[in-house]
């Protein structure tokens, strides 16, 4: 399964540093044509585990390193919200290599035919304060199976004290039983030595960054974008990119071009809501890199942002087509394609 960065990593020459410009975290992000905010998932920060009976005796853990997940938030009323997560079982981790080794054959996750699992919510209930239950469809081994997840909101949106991320959390865990999709484990491990009885249990955090935390690097030459943030700031996006064609034509070999030095300030304005601003330096680090899905990705939510429907659309199949595990444009996908009445 291909691995998507979070829905808001777009530049890999960028470092969260010493900030260049000081602004305030955005106090709402809500993208009106989908009534809802747009969330990754820190995934160095939460949690994806299982829980399995041995013999009856004890209890074997594991976890899921890899994943990938975006989430439509809605404050006013989190019921509203939904999700999309992809997770790879090759990354399945007991802390016991060969054990591993066998729960990626074809007894159990057989990874070389199934190599991703897939959760979408189909809705989701409030059953009391702070407290939901998410119910939607789990895919394992190629089987969809509805699944209903209690859910407990532990972090309320909000800004974090170290860098203004926004952040929005929760907890919940599930029994499933594992022959409910597929998985057998064979004559021993499935029917004498495992419980079919499987808990997941998830920790969440999702995060939207606040770019005016983040700095350049750029360190041979001068990043294009920090002159082309300077000119935007002072006279606009339109002499922003004026500028940048007549240095790429008269001074390309002076500055550092890539991809990766537009996205930094394109955020910064998607960040301000200067929604016009950002979509014009999107599409010159569209130019850059246009098989770069997390900029076709931008591109479609700063147009959802601007109320431009189908734009959003195109954009978003773009880096579908482009990266097909990206759970960022399922979900914006799916949720623009209900307000457009389909």
């Amino acid at each position: 399964m291909r691995r998507i960065f979070t829905a808001w990593m777009s530049g890999l020459l960028l470092a969260l540093t010493a900030p260049a410009i000081e602004a305030p975290a955005p106090a709402w992000g809500r993208i009106p044509l989908v009534e809802a905010e747009l969330f990754g998932v820190d995934t160095g920060h939460s949690y994806v585990g299982f829980t399995i009976g041995f013999l009856g005796l004890t209890k074997v853990r594991g976890l899921v390193r890899s994943y990938s997940a975006a989430v439509l938030y809605d404050e006013r009323d989190p019921a509203k919200s939904s999700v999309t997560v992809f997770l790879d079982p090759a990354s399945i981790d007991t802390g016991l290599e060969m054990r591993d080794k066998d729960l990626k054959g074809d007894r159990f996750f057989d990874v070389g035919k199934y190599p991703r699992m897939f959760f979408q919510s189909d809705s989701i209930e409030r059953v009391g304060p702070d407290r939901y239950v998410v119910h939607g469809t789990l895919e394992i081994r190629g089987v969809k199976r509805p699944v209903a997840l209690p859910m407990t909101q532990t972090v309320p949106r909000g800004p974090d004290s170290g860098w203004g991320n926004v952040r929005v959390g929760g907890s919940g865990r599930v029994t499933i039983k594992r022959t409910d999709f597929g998985i057998s484990g064979g004559e021993f491990w499935g029917q004498k030595a495992l419980s079919d009885e499987v808990e997941l249990e998830i920790e969440v955090l999702c995060n939207r960054f606040n770019f005016d935390k983040w700095s350049y690097d750029s360190r041979e030459k001068p990043s294009i974008g920090e002159a082309l943030e300077k000119t935007f700031l002072a006279e606009g996006a339109a002499a922003a990119v004026s500028q940048y064609r007549e240095l790429k034509e008269k001074h390309s070999a002076d500055y550092n071009f890539s991809a990766g030095q537009l996205t930094l300030p394109a955020n910064r304005l998607l960040q301000r809501r200067r929604f016009q601003d950002a979509l014009e330096i999107w599409k010159l680090a569209a130019e850059t890199a246009p098989a770069e899905t997390t900029i076709q990705a931008r591109l479609g939510e700063t147009s959802a942002a601007l109320g431009d429907r189908p734009r959003a659309l195109a954009f978003y199949r773009k880096a579908l087509e482009l990266s097909p595990d990206n759970p960022e444009a399922i979900e914006m996908l799916r949720r623009l394609g209900k307000t457009s009445g389909r």
